[in-house]
């Protein structure tokens, strides 16, 4: 098992997640967390990046413009950093999450701005970037106008990746030999 540390966060600042001193070099990974279950999350993919084969230390980050609506805005805004300040640094990593907002036309999510200048930002450093869920839907349509069709009922599932550069370190321990399944994913780079 590798070693991941949380930067910031609910979970270490609630004990949930307790930080296990490494001195290894690390990769910097900064994940902006849309849910509103915003400690499940957290622990989710710190348990998931704990059985990768990367060390890696992770920042948790909120669009400023964000109005939460679930949650306590004020152990949000003390616990995690706000992109405005994260996109002045270096990551080798980002995640962005999804979030429960699919009903409604990207321009209507209060954070939609704060978004398309984290694409943004993603596509001009080049950094290794996974989009989950409705992070993926919203990044097709800044990076390339692709709107989102509307289902009568959630479509979810394992699907393979076709195109995926497994030689990626961001990667390393996801998978096995060509293969990687994702679940509502855009990775990019």
């Amino acid at each position: 098992m590798m070693t991941v540390q949380a930067v910031n966060g609910i979970a270490l600042a609630q004990k949930q997640w307790k930080n296990k001193l490494d001195d290894k070099q690390s990769l910097e990974i900064l994940i902006v967390n849309l849910m509103p279950t915003k400690e499940t999350t957290e622990l989710q993919f710190l348990k998931l990046l704990e059985k990768t084969k990367i060390n890696c230390r992770v920042t948790f980050a909120y669009p400023d413009s964000h109005h939460f609506h679930h949650g306590n805005s004020e152990i949000i805004k003390k616990h995690y950093l706000p992109l405005s300040k994260v996109l002045q640094q270096n990551f080798d990593g980002l995640i962005v999450t999804g979030a429960p907002v699919e009903h409604l036309d990207f321009t209507e999510v209060d954070y939609w701005d704060d978004f398309q200048k984290l694409v943004e930002w993603s596509r001009q450093t080049k950094i290794y970037t996974i989009f989950e869920c409705w992070a993926s839907q919203a990044a097709l349509k800044v990076k390339f106008d692709i709107d989102k069709s509307p289902l009568v009922s959630k479509l979810f599932g394992v699907y393979q990746a076709e195109k995926i550069n497994m030689n990626s370190s961001f990667l390393l321990g996801f998978g096995s030999g060509d293969q990687f399944e994702c679940h509502s994913l855009d990775i990019l780079n």
